[in-house]
């Protein structure tokens, strides 16, 4: 397969979490990653082309044919079967999605092992020869990876989306700081290449491992976008109507921008107050502003809670809008912020390198620590009297740039593993 990943010969693409997360609707950026390499190797890579997942039983090794069954149903355009199967019904699984899913996957594994199989599969499909793929943050195990790293000839890369849990422990679920931990040390054991999305990530990977004296080589390649559909007639931007978009959780910081809503109303009358579109599925340690933001008194005048919408209702309210409010305090990507260039609309963002990495001048940049410059923001836009230029779109990073970078980076990968933390 010319260019793209082609150039790295045959892969071993994990695809564990797009399995694991089944049935858990909207996909997460790192979901989308994942499904976008499925497909890329789906496009292009031929009959070559393997996909490895760790299942709830053990390991199976999908085909082209297993491979393209995944994204069917991972798009929704397969039914997944009624049950899972009879082990899976036994232990009261049945009805679980990840188990349906497993079900219909394992009727066309290439090969299947049990957990500690993983090796011995290896050896069946010619001991090596490959490159092993991780792009999902899951089945970053010792399990895994150690019999990958043994194999002759097999070399092992690794996409690195953030080190949040690691310097913003306070924003990520309870015990996750010391799983990720793990990970990133075993990355750094077994990985001949880590694949950064973006030069922060990289950064922030090369300030972890600074007591290392030897490092895994990194490439940076930021995350493609897909093209823009063509705009819908009846859709009319409004200067009064914003949107918040991602998983309701600590670090996308929607308690600032309740507090903002409500100065808002302090300082406007009531017709000339601006809607605040909340978009996205409830996460965790949310529990007391979940609370709040139900009983807020601008629930359904200024302030509207959606929950996770279809990618299609998702576009119309960018569209509508005048500008995305993205007041997150960490991001390693952050794709809402692109989304919404590509649909029109300005983002107001958090003053994070990341996003000065993706968006450079083409949108605003306030401190979260100041709520007040967010409230003074947002009323020069809805008056009309914005104090900075709008700024320019910029061109949008797209999937076949990120492929053509990585496939490059890994045709170069060597066998380069370092000794253990």
């Amino acid at each position: 397969m010319p260019g793209g990943l082609g150039q790295a010969g045959p892969i071993w693409l994990d695809v564990t979490r797009l399995v694991s997360r089944a049935g858990r609707g909207v996909q997460t950026g790192i979901d989308r990653v994942e499904a976008a390499y499925l497909d890329h190797l789906l496009e292009q890579g031929g009959p070559a082309a393997r996909f490895l997942l760790r299942s709830t039983r053990g390991y199976l090794l999908l085909g082209p044919e297993g491979g393209a069954l995944l994204a069917r149903l991972v798009r929704g355009e397969a039914g997944l079967p009624p049950r899972g199967d009879l082990l899976s019904q036994a232990y009261g699984k049945g009805s679980d999605p990840r188990h349906r899913v497993e079900r219909a996957l394992r009727g066309v594994a290439r090969d299947r092992c049990l957990r500690g199989g993983l090796a011995r599969m290896i050896r069946r499909h010619g001991g090596g020869g490959f490159l092993y793929l991780n792009t999902g943050h899951a089945n970053l195990s010792e399990a895994t990876l150690a019999p990958l790293a043994t194999a002759a000839g097999v070399r092992v890369a690794v996409l690195v989306h953030d080190l949040i849990p690691l310097t913003h422990p306070e924003l990520v679920e309870h015990g996750m700081p010391a799983r990720f931990a793990g990970r990133i040390a075993r990355i750094a054991r077994h990985a001949d290449l880590v694949i950064c999305n973006s030069a922060a990530t990289e950064a922030e990977l090369a300030a972890h491992w600074h007591d290392r004296q030897a490092r895994p080589p990194c490439v940076v390649a930021l995350l493609g976008l897909e093209p823009d559909p063509a705009p819908r007639p009846d859709v009319v931007r409004r200067d009064d109507r914003f949107v918040m978009l991602g998983t309701i959780e600590p670090r996308k910081n929607h308690a600032m921008m309740l507090e903002v809503w409500e100065r808002l109303a302090e300082r406007l009358p009531p017709e000339r107050m601006p809607d605040l579109h909340i978009i996205g599925p409830v996460g965790w340690r949310v529990e007391g502003l979940m609370a709040r933001l139900r009983s807020h008194p601008l629930l359904g005048r200024s302030i509207h809670l959606h929950g996770p919408l279809p990618e299609a209702e998702l576009r119309r309210h960018l569209a509508e809008a005048r500008a995305l409010v993205f007041p997150s305090l960490a991001e390693g990507y952050g794709y809402p912020p692109l989304e919404a260039l590509r649909a029109g609309a300005l983002p107001i963002c958090s003053e994070l390198p990341v996003f000065r990495e993706t968006l450079g001048n083409s949108a605003v940049y306030l401190d979260v620590a100041d709520p007040y410059c967010w409230v003074t923001t947002i009323e020069q836009h809805i008056s009309g009297k914005v104090a900075l230029p709008l700024p320019s779109r910029p061109t949008l990073p797209d999937w076949s740039g990120h492929f053509e970078t990585v496939g490059a980076a890994l045709g170069q990968v060597r066998v380069v593993r370092v000794d253990g933390l």
